[in-house]
């Protein structure tokens, strides 16, 4: 088995806010004329990028403290054409679910775009239901920059051939923005944090099932209180950690528990994972709760393909915590993956490769027996004994993020070409790691 770091951690952290959440409380405060409260926002780049987006299209933002901010709308009708393109740098949720909103607003015009990364991920996934409802978007192809002209939409039932939350929240934006009716379907249940907070400003959703529902006019959007938890995608890195401590445990604080995102606790706890809850709660009609990591021996465990939606994300550094469950590790049924800020299929498969790790890559996933220090390769036993290995991050702050996990549970050298992306999603995460390990 691949050894354990020996050395002690610290016991309590918190993490940043929500991404998803944080996204959304700019949009929703776009919609809502006056202003609106928000502590907890996640000040990194990507939802940055989105608040910036709209701070020139008349939302008037004031910092307040440490992740807190009033934005203050005046109302969706009143926005305006922004001059020049709208930057969501690496974004793919804050330019999808803005690209929804904009298309349902008459009058607008504008530019989305990104960065190379950004530029590169699909957009059709949007773009041809959009279009459906009678949106006006045009793309490079179908990637960004994506050319938007708002027009009032029309009334539209869908079924996605795939689950995403970013398309389900895209369209439910046009629809709220055009104030029109929406009728939408999905195999799978993918994260609802947007349903949610429409719930929250008292809006009404009929359910035929739990994954087929229909919003419609009139909707409420009056200025609200949000308070964004902790982003259990970033409090995942340290449940790995926590389980890979050779005794004791770490505490991750206000942490979301929305059940549309709690796949990876259901996968670490299958892998043998021993995962408490403390101090659950609701706050902003969001499940909460405090996270506790305890050390644990893993161990193989097929991940249902209807978990996927809800630990997509996740899949990184549940690798990571494969690296150390006898029997080893296989994902399936993940094709979503190479979509991602890079294709994590690819860059999981060939950094694993590089450290001596024989890996079985699929369309859709991967898969690797227990890697043992006098089995697998020389490459293997050569890493175990110190000499480490490179780690291309492939513009990707979760594939570095997970490697770093990596590197802090085994103590072993691992060189990592870029860890600036981590910015996106995460900001303090090195200083945040080193602030554990004593």
């Amino acid at each position: 088995m691949i050894p354990r770091n020996s050395r002690s951690f610290g016991r309590e952290i918190l993490v940043p806010g929500d991404k998803s959440l944080s996204h959304r409380s700019v949009l929703f405060s776009v919609l809502s004329k006056g202003t609106t409260y928000v502590s907890g926002f996640l000040e990194a780049e990507d939802p940055l990028n989105t608040m910036h987006a709209f701070s020139r299209m008349g939302l008037k933002v004031d910092k307040k403290g440490s992740g807190e901010y009033l934005f203050t709308s005046p109302g969706k009708s009143d926005l305006h054409s922004p001059s020049g393109e709208l930057d969501f740098g690496n974004a793919g949720t804050g330019i999808r679910l803005s690209a929804g909103l904009l298309c349902g607003i008459p009058g607008i015009h504008a530019i989305l775009t990104g960065d190379a990364s950004l530029r590169k991920r699909p957009m059709s996934r949007i773009m041809k239901p959009l279009a459906a409802m009678g949106a006006s978007i045009r793309g490079e192809g179908d990637k960004a920059p994506l050319k938007i002209e708002g027009r009032k939409l029309e009334s539209f039932s869908y079924k996605s051939p795939i689950a995403s939350a970013q398309v389900k929240s895209c369209l439910m934006l046009a629809a709220m923005a055009s104030e029109t009716t929406l009728d939408y379907e999905e195999e799978i249940l993918s994260r609802d944090h947007t349903e949610n907070m429409l719930r929250y400003l008292g809006n009404r959703i009929e359910y035929e099932s739990p994954t087929h529902f229909k919003i419609s006019p009139p909707y409420r959007f009056e200025p609200a209180e949000f308070r964004v938890p902790g982003d259990i995608s970033s409090a995942a890195f340290f449940l790995v950690l926590g389980l890979l401590l050779k005794e004791g445990s770490i505490l991750v604080r206000n942490v979301g528990l929305n059940p549309s995102r709690t796949g990876i606790l259901k996968a670490l706890e299958a892998m043998g994972g021993r995962i408490r809850i403390h101090n659950r709660r609701v706050e902003c009609g969001e499940p909460v709760g405090d996270l506790e990591a305890i050390s644990s021996n893993l161990h193989f465990a097929e991940i249902p393909e209807s978990w996927l939606p809800s630990l997509i994300d996740e899949i990184p550094v549940l690798t990571i915590a494969g690296l150390f469950a006898e029997g080893g590790f296989k994902i399936r049924h993940a094709k979503e993956l190479r979509a991602k800020e890079s294709d994590r299929i690819s860059a999981m498969v060939e950094n694993l490769r590089s450290l001596g790790i024989e890996v079985w890559e699929y369309e859709d996933g991967y898969e690797f027996s227990e890697p043992t220090k006098n089995g697998v390769s020389s490459e293997l036993d050569s890493w175990l004994n110190g000499k480490g290995g490179n780690i291309l991050t492939n513009m990707d702050h979760r594939i570095a993020m997970s490697f770093m996990i990596l590197r802090a549970a085994t103590g072993l050298p691992l060189d990592l070409d870029e860890t600036s992306w981590i910015e996106t999603s995460f900001p303090g995460f090195e200083k945040k790691l080193d602030s554990v390990l004593l």
